[in-house]
C-alpha cells in the first residue's frame, strides 16, 4: 500500500503542530484505505507545480496572525485532496504523449484503474474544490488585510490551479482511460 508522498507527510506534521489538532491523522488513515500502489510517474511539470504550491503553503502556515491561521485551515482541506490527486488523477497524464504518438505503454492497466477511480470520485473531488475555494478566499482576505504578498500570490496560484484541474487535467486524465479502452485501429 502506498503512503502519502514525503512532502505531504511533512505538511501534515507542520499543519497539525501549528493547529494543535489531530484530525489530520484520522483523515490520513481514511485516505490510506483509498490508496493504491502507484508506479506510473506524474508528469514533471505537474509534479513541480504541486511541489511549489505545497512549499508556499507550508511557509504560509508558519506565518503569524490571520494569514497563518487561514493557511493552516486551507492546508487541512487541501492536503487529502492533493494526496488523492497524486494517486488517481495525475499519474494517467504521464501516458498522454505516448498514447498521442500511437504507442501502447505497459502501464495502461494501472492507468485504467486510476481513471476509472477518478471518473467515480470526480463529483467528490469537485466538491472538495468548492471547500478549497472557500479556504483560498479566506487566505486571500487575510493576506490582503495583513498585506502579505506571498500569501496573496499563493491564493491566486491555487485558484488558477483548481481551475486548470477542472478544465484540463481531470478531463485529460479521464480521456486517457477512454483512449486505452478504445479499440486499436489498423494503421
Amino acid at each position: 500500500m502506498m503512503r502519502a508522498s514525503p512532502r505531504f507527510a511533512v505538511a501534515a506534521a507542520v499543519i497539525a503542530a501549528g493547529t494543535g489538532q489531530s484530525n489530520l491523522g484520522a483523515h490520513s488513515r481514511t485516505m490510506e484505505v483509498r490508496m493504491q500502489t502507484v508506479t506510473l510517474p506524474i508528469p514533471a511539470s505537474v509534479e513541480a507545480e504541486h511541489r511549489a504550491i505545497h512549499e508556499a503553503l507550508v511557509q504560509a502556515t508558519r506565518a503569524p496572525g490571520q494569514v497563518g491561521a487561514a493557511a493552516r485551515r486551507l492546508a487541512e482541506v487541501l492536503h487529502p485532496h492533493f494526496v488523492r490527486e497524486e494517486q488517481i488523477a495525475l499519474p494517467p497524464l504521464g501516458l498522454l504523449a505516448p498514447l498521442a504518438a500511437g504507442k501502447r505503454p505497459p502501464e495502461m492497466a494501472e492507468a485504467l484503474a486510476m481513471t476509472d477511480a477518478l471518473r467515480r470520485e470526480l463529483p467528490d473531488m469537485l466538491e472538495e474544490h468548492t471547500r478549497i475555494r472557500a479556504a483560498v478566499q479566506a487566505l486571500r482576505a487575510a493576506a490582503e488585510a495583513e498585506q502579505a504578498e506571498s500569501a496573496l500570490r499563493l491564493a491566486e496560484q491555487l485558484a488558477l490551479h483548481a481551475q486548470t484541474e477542472e478544465e484540463v487535467l481531470y478531463p485529460a486524465a479521464i480521456l486517457v482511460g477512454d483512449v486505452i479502452r478504445a479499440p486499436q485501429g489498423k494503421g
